[in-house]
């Protein structure tokens, strides 16, 4: 996405009816593409799905439209930003389309944009406005940046929509947007997939623990003995989703959820074996780090006797927040360090990364579970 420069297709978004917003986006393409073979610039309007914004304020809104067309060359799509506005009259819409053009040979690759603006009054009719707006037989993917919502609107959407991206590290308290996370995936009565840009942040992370455990240290993995994870400022979303991500994947039950306080959240899992596994949260404050990042990692093992001694799997965050350091230690003392840069952090990757997939993340949907029962909430 960061090869392609963004340019609006016209000068500012045409206000329509709307009752008429396909037939004026069809006259914006027909218009547009007339001026383009003019121009001999290589116009192209692909879409693979309907993406469905929520925007709780106008300001959220021009942030979204910008977030959504920096997805488009990646997952070419009709965007629908929904935009709580109370100066709205009533029920308004706008259209647009944003090009992104690679320099290379002047191709624009064009993503079509609808503006709904509506009044609080009106927000009960969005749901039906979207389902005559949305692109028919293509998947319709709603992202609502925050936690899951219990809103009307959204439960309605919800209904519409294939998949459900959420972000629950978007608020302070992210063990909350979690549970909500873990109820929504839980409803069987929602056939919608949930997915979710904190689990995302969290990719590399995930494969660095994974990668810790291949040869020559897979036994290490039946000899954990304790885990400790820290994580920037109050939301603790990550921590508790790295945490319930090892406990779904090694079937770990939980003994003692999270004793929540002041300071570090302390628990117990239980191994397959029935050893416990203590596992510690720490919240600290580091700048440049944003709320709820991932700081640090350590996993601890015990020797193959049983023993003191062991091997320890940590992984570090760079105080430039742009990459990572992986040391694996043998009991032994043979150290192997690897040094990996973070996959991006932007919104706008992250999004368009979740939407690759349309189905349900079970392993996500695994994590949510372990991490409820740490709760204390299973």
């Amino acid at each position: 996405m960061s090869t392609a420069t963004l340019i609006p297709l016209i000068a500012a978004p045409r206000r329509v009816d709307v009752k008429a917003i396909d037939r004026e986006l069809a006259e914006l393409w027909r218009a547009a593409a007339a001026s383009s073979e003019a121009e001999r610039i290589a116009l192209s309007r692909a879409r693979t799905l309907t993406l469905v914004a929520y925007a709780p304020t106008p300001d959220a809104g021009t942030r979204l439209a910008e977030v959504a067309a920096r997805t488009c060359q990646r997952h070419p799509a009709r965007t629908i930003i929904l935009i709580a506005d109370p100066a709205a009259a009533d029920l308004t819409a706008e259209v647009t389309a944003v090009c992104q053009v690679r320099r290379r040979n002047l191709k624009q690759i064009c993503c079509e944009q609808v503006l709904i603006r509506a009044a609080p009054a009106a927000e009960g009719r969005i749901p039906s406005l979207v389902r005559q707006v949305i692109l028919p037989d293509m998947p319709v993917v709603l992202y609502w940046p925050g936690p899951p919502a219990a809103e009307r609107l959204f439960r309605d959407l919800g209904e519409i929509v294939d998949r459900v991206i959420v972000d629950t590290a978007a608020v302070p308290d992210g063990h909350g947007a979690l549970l909500a996370a873990h109820t929504l995936a839980a409803d069987r009565s929602s056939h919608a997939a949930l997915s979710d840009l904190t689990w995302g942040r969290m990719t590399t992370w995930r494969g660095l623990t994974a990668h810790f455990f291949d040869p020559p240290y897979t036994e290490a993995l039946d000899r954990i003995t304790r885990i400790r994870v820290a994580h920037a400022g109050s939301s603790r979303a990550q921590g508790l989703l790295y945490v319930g991500w090892l406990a779904g994947r090694m079937r770990w039950r939980v003994e003692q959820p999270f004793i929540r306080g002041d300071g570090p959240w302390r628990g117990t899992l239980v191994d397959q074996r029935g050893r416990a596994i203590p596992v510690s949260l720490h919240a600290e404050s580091r700048a440049p780090h944003p709320a709820g990042a991932l700081l640090s990692t350590l996993i601890v093992t015990g020797s193959p006797a049983g023993q003191n001694g062991g091997a320890t799997f940590s992984i570090a965050r760079k105080d430039d927040a742009g990459s990572v350091i992986a040391v694996a230690e043998s009991e032994h003392g043979q150290v192997i360090r690897r040094a990996l840069p973070l996959d991006p952090q932007d919104e706008a990757p992250l999004l368009a990364a979740e939407m690759d997939v349309l189905g349900h993340d079970r392993v996500y949907e695994e994590s949510l579970r372990a991490v409820a029962a740490l709760l204390g909430q299973a």
